[in-house]
């Protein structure tokens, strides 16, 4: 399956993708000729991925990447107030949003200052030499726009993306390919809750505050587009997509959802050399 959807993206060099997930850390070497089939790839501490990385190439001889793309959400210092921690989160989002009016092209950057993804990206580019990073959220709306489907869908109507992971449930608004809000929770959330949080952002109301008051990160919403027509088609991606059975479509980029967003990272590559 996946050979065919990289075709259109495959890697000029090497290039190493990392996915630091909350359980583990996925790690591919993408080659330039080579199908996805063949791709070394393996899962790593989600503790220390750089290094690991650097260990499981040498000890398979695999050749040193030329670029490497990392995402990941994993706080550096979870000690930090939460409150404060998680609301600053939010305003990193709205101001990215603001930053590359949601063009998923400009969502892999070179430094990403105030991110939880910033000290491995850091580490990454002083290890393996030139690095883009992005957050593991992004890095699932790039996994969701690798699929053409989701991609054309969305050029006639909102389309509400789902990631379903072990510690956290995302989701995003995409119309037209642009990401204009989104919503991030805790996995422990209840179906019906969840339900109801997404229905009241479909209708450009859902306090972030209340989010946060439920234990979850927060919210972006309130200016949706009427063109939209309230985002119903929704796609749902992640390791725990089950949860959500009869909620959307059940997808995965490569059938296997520890490397989607490894696709994504890859997909987002694509449209910064294409921009």
């Amino acid at each position: 399956m996946l050979d065919t959807i990289t075709a259109g993206f495959e890697p000029s060099c090497p290039t190493l993708l990392l996915d630091n997930g909350s359980l583990s850390t996925a790690a591919v070497l993408a080659l330039p000729g080579t199908d996805f089939s063949r791709w070394p790839k393996t899962g790593l501490s989600p503790d220390s991925p750089v290094e690991e990385a650097r260990n499981f190439l040498k000890s398979s001889g695999l050749p040193a990447p030329e670029l490497t793309l990392i995402s990941g959400m994993r706080a550096d210092n979870p000690e930090k107030d939460r409150t404060e921690r998680c609301s600053a989160r939010i305003r990193r989002w709205k101001d990215l949003l603001i930053k590359t009016e949601g063009r998923p092209e400009y969502f892999l950057q070179q430094k990403m200052p105030g991110w939880e993804i910033e000290p491995l990206l850091e580490q990454a580019e002083a290890t393996f030499g030139p690095t883009l990073g992005t957050d593991s959220g992004m890095a699932s709306v790039l996994a969701a726009l690798s699929m053409e489907p989701l991609r054309q869908r969305s050029w006639s109507e909102g389309i509400t993306v789902i990631w379903a992971g072990h510690r956290h449930v995302q989701a995003f608004m995409i119309y037209q390919e642009r990401l204009l809000g989104l919503y991030e929770q805790h996995s422990d959330i209840s179906r019906e809750e969840l339900l109801k949080d997404l229905d009241e952002m479909r209708l450009n109301w859902l306090p972030d505050e209340q989010v946060r008051a439920r234990g979850g990160h927060g919210c972006i919403c309130g200016a949706f587009p009427a063109e939209a027509e309230g985002f119903r088609p929704t796609w749902i991606l992640g390791p725990c997509r089950e949860t959500l059975k009869g909620c959307g479509r059940l997808s995965s980029v490569c059938g296997d959802d520890r490397f989607d967003r490894s696709v994504g990272l890859l997909y987002g590559l694509s449209l910064r050399k294409s921009s």
